[in-house]
């Protein structure tokens, strides 16, 4: 599913409408990996359809303001 993240790729998925121009998701990676991000795309499991997963890492600062977890309790 990588091809997905590509300027201009489109789905030949059959029985689905062609609209819009391929940019979204490049974009998206754009944005993502310019922050020192990642995403990363699967299908669903419980039905037809991708799911987009990003992740970021913490700046020293967040990582010294963040809650301790629930499970520390």
């Amino acid at each position: 599913m990588t091809r997905i993240f590509e300027k201009f790729y489109r789905s030949g998925h059959r029985g689905r409408q062609r609209a819009g121009t391929g940019l979204g998701l490049a974009i998206c990676r754009g944005f993502v990996e310019a922050m020192g991000g990642r995403i990363i795309a699967g299908n669903r499991t419980d039905r037809s359809g991708a799911v987009i997963m990003m992740g970021f890492p913490l700046s020293r600062e967040a990582e010294r303001l963040r809650l301790p977890d629930s499970d520390d309790d």
